[in-house]
Parts: structure tokens; C-alpha cells; sequence
């Protein structure tokens, strides 16, 4: 059996996917899913050894890289690129906000300060030479980014599905922005992870682990009826947000550039202790 932590939304929904459809079992792995409220809690839990691997997004594993904690990177999960852009970073519908410029002086939501999507808006801001110092950022869960924006608790905020397509349909946001592309083209927003010694004590599981990852990446790429299905039981979810949504696309292979823009910019925004290289981030070579 191997143990395995996930979030119940989207992008972390590999996971169940390759669970559900018996795609992990049929390439050797008995998987037991456990769901987790964030990427950060996944983590402690694979370094407690309460699981034995996890996803999380590849910000908050480079940080815990750079802590000196004994983690890598075993394969990229989710991944962006525009086929399948989703503006990301939303405002009310009624906002007067029509600009980057119009966001001096705002307070913005984001899911976790200091994570993945914060560097994507960083470089984005940056891109379009709105200060950082001129925007405040806020912690604030996907969920309630659309109430948040129509009380003016915050003037624009990231959010991600199905959170996205339940405020849009109840007519509380309008996209702004899609802050991806400020990273890279395309990029994981989600990698798998175990710790070293995991990987060590376990190199076959391991290996079969991956190969039922990437298997599944395949499937739920070319599957999304059956796939929304696992969706809405993870999420419980209406089944018609789920199926208004943008489905995500997950990755087939392990390549650097899925990666090494996000460890750029970390290591550039301050984001850690330290920088970390590709190599040493990845578990199995690309």
C-alpha cells in the first residue's frame, strides 16, 4: 500500500483519479488516499511519516528543499500551458478595475502568502510594472475570493475551479488576468514528492508509483467525462459547475521546464533560503 496526500480540488485531483479509475492498481500500486486541507500540511505529514508521498505545488517543495528538509520532486502533476488558459486572478463583476495600473493601492487575495501562485503574480505585476510594494497581499481560501471581492475586502484576488466557476455563475467575479504565462509558457502548478529515504528504502514502488502517475495524467487528459465524475464525488462539487469548467491538463513525462521558471523566480524574489537547481529538486532524472 502506499500512502498518499491530496487536496479536494483540481489540480490535486490525480490523485483520486488514479485511484478511482484503478489506473494506479493496474500499474502495481495500491493506493490510499488521504485528503489534506493544503500543499503545506501534505508535507509535514510525508515528513512525519504518516504519508509516503504527496502533491503540492513546486513553490512550497523548493522551500522546504532549501530548509535543508530531505524531499524531491518525483514527478510534475498539473501542469499549465495555453490550450488550456483559465484566467486565473479575478475582480468583482462591477469593479472599476480595468487596468494593471488600477491595482496601486489594492489589496489582493491569494491562496497562501508566499506560495506558487504569489510568485505568478509577482512576475506578472512586474511585467507590467505595477510595483509590488504598492499592492497589499492577503491569505484568503479560493472558496471565498468571489464574497470577498463583492464586500471590498480585497480588489482583485486568485482563485482556481471549481471556486472560480461557482462565483462566476453566481455572478460575483469577471476575469482580469492569467498570471501563468509571466512564469513560463507552460509549468507544473502541481509536482508529486516523497522523502529521500522513501525513495531509497522503496525504488521499485517508486518507479511503478511514477509510471501509474503519468499513466493517469494520460487518461484523465483524454477522459474528462469520467474523470468530472471523480471530480464531483472529491469536491462535491455541483456537477454542472464542474462541467462548465476548464478542465485541467496533467503531465505525460517529467521535463525540466515544467519546473526550473518557478525555481528561478523564487530564488529571485527571496522566496528561499537559498537556490535550488533542478537536480537537486528532482527525484528522477527528466
Amino acid at each position: 500500500m502506499v500512502r498518499i496526500g491530496a487536496q479536494a480540488i483540481e489540480p490535486t485531483a490525480e490523485a483520486y483519479y488514479g485511484a478511482d479509475a484503478g489506473i494506479f492498481l493496474s500499474n502495481g500500486i495500491n493506493p490510499q488516499v488521504s485528503t489534506l486541507g493544503n500543499g503545506a500540511t501534505i508535507i509535514q505529514a510525508v515528513l512525519a511519516g504518516d504519508l509516503d508521498a504527496g502533491e503540492t505545488n513546486p513553490l512550497q517543495l523548493a522551500v522546504a528543499i532549501a530548509r535543508g528538509l530531505p524531499l524531491q520532486m518525483i514527478a510534475p502533476g498539473c501542469i499549465y500551458t495555453k490550450k488550456v488558459a483559465n484566467p486565473n486572478f479575478v475582480v468583482a463583476k462591477s469593479s472599476p478595475i480595468k487596468s494593471p495600473k488600477d491595482l496601486v493601492g489594492a489589496t489582493l487575495g491569494v491562496g497562501s502568502l508566499g506560495d506558487f501562485n504569489q510568485i505568478s503574480l509577482f512576475a506578472w505585476l512586474d511585467a507590467n510594472k505595477v510595483p509590488r510594494s504598492s499592492v497589499k497581499f492577503v491569505e484568503m481560501p479560493f472558496s471565498e475570493i468571489g464574497t470577498a471581492l463583492q464586500r471590498g475586502t480585497i480588489q482583485a484576488g486568485f482563485i482556481t475551479e471549481p471556486a472560480k466557476t461557482d462565483a462566476m455563475r453566481a455572478g460575483l467575479i469577471r476575469d482580469f488576468a492569467d498570471t501563468y504565462p509571466a512564469i513560463a509558457p507552460e509549468l507544473a502548478t502541481v509536482v508529486w514528492f516523497a522523502t529521500k529515504s522513501w525513495l531509497q528504502k522503496n525504488p521499485d514502488t517508486a518507479k511503478k508509483l511514477v509510471n501509474g502517475i503519468f499513466a493517469t495524467g494520460k487518461w484523465a487528459n483524454t477522459h474528462p467525462r469520467e474523470s468530472a465524475d471523480i471530480l464531483v464525488k472529491v469536491t462535491k462539487a455541483d456537477p454542472a459547475v464542474v462541467g462548465a469548467i476548464q478542465r485541467r491538463l496533467f503531465a505525460t513525462s517529467s521535463d525540466r521546464k515544467y519546473v526550473e521558471g518557478t525555481l528561478t523566480l523564487a530564488a529571485r524574489y527571496g522566496m528561499l533560503q537559498r537556490p535550488v537547481t533542478f537536480e537537486e529538486f528532482n527525484a528522477f532524472p527528466a
